[in-house]
């Protein structure tokens, strides 16, 4: 009906006639706000922040699926880092180090970050048969290895400060760091070498070891044997332990 005043007017003049109103009105759409707000974000942190915290699993010396599925059965994520390390201790493929550690405590969801070895790190000793001394310190520390003793010993090939062999042999596989024993010619002055054991041997490798120590290879035979491997030194004679003189001969026989 023409005149009638409608809802609205209604609200209108209640508003405009009475202000605490208008101020219950805006009191309650901020208090509905604010209980949205709370339920949709701070309930959720406060709820995280009451979650029990778990004990981080022991992740080290496992291989990259295993740690991920221990990980995530025990509530957490991993992240591996993007450079692999090498390691003493730990073969390559395998967890090295986490981050946390084994045994912390801390809430569920949280990352785990690991890193994977890349196992060893192995450095070859270098060649270093006549040089002299300092050359040697130059060529071991080069090849990241750290000069060790230096020892003499009569040698008749060999001028006096000269390396005859050193310890670790040439071509072994070390790691960073390790020492590297240095044995210098003292010259051919008559003095008495013990024979080293080279039976059972590679016959480069016995020859090897034979001329650093100061001997000279003599006759070798060549024997057939179903026991050792082609190649293998069956005897020598004189026999291991002997104490000779430098560039005494010594004879072999030989695996065929």
């Amino acid at each position: 009906m023409e005149g009638q005043p409608g809802k609205e007017n209604f609200i209108h003049r209640i508003l405009r006639t009475k202000p605490w109103a208008y101020a219950l009105l805006l009191l309650a759409v901020v208090l509905i706000l604010c209980a949205v707000v709370f339920d949709k974000i701070a309930m959720p942190i406060v709820a995280r922040s009451y979650v029990e915290e778990k004990t981080v699993p022991a992740l080290e010396g496992l291989d990259s699926l295993t740690a991920v599925q221990k990980a995530t059965e025990a509530g957490f994520n991993v992240l591996f880092a993007k450079e692999r390390e090498y390691s003493k201790t730990y073969d390559v493929d395998l967890v090295m180090r986490q981050n946390p550690l084994a045994d912390q405590k801390s809430k569920p969801g949280r990352t785990i970050h690991l890193t994977i070895s890349d196992g060893l790190h192995q450095f070859t000793v270098p060649d270093l048969f006549d040089k002299n001394g300092s050359e040697a310190v130059v060529a071991i520390e080069k090849a990241g290895l750290n000069m060790g003793l230096t020892f003499s010993m009569p040698h008749t090939n060999v001028k006096k400060g000269k390396v005859v062999r050193t310890n670790p042999s040439e071509g072994s596989l070390v790691h960073k760091g390790d020492t590297v024993d240095v044995f210098l010619s003292s010259g051919p002055n008559g003095a008495k070498v013990e024979l080293p054991e080279v039976v059972g041997s590679r016959l480069t490798e016995a020859l090897s070891n034979l001329r650093s120590a100061g001997f000279i290879i003599g006759k070798t035979e060549r024997r057939k044997n179903s026991g050792e491997q082609s190649g293998r030194v069956l005897k020598q004679d004189p026999a291991a332990g002997s104490v000779l003189s430098a560039g005494s001969r010594v004879n072999l026989v030989v695996a065929e």
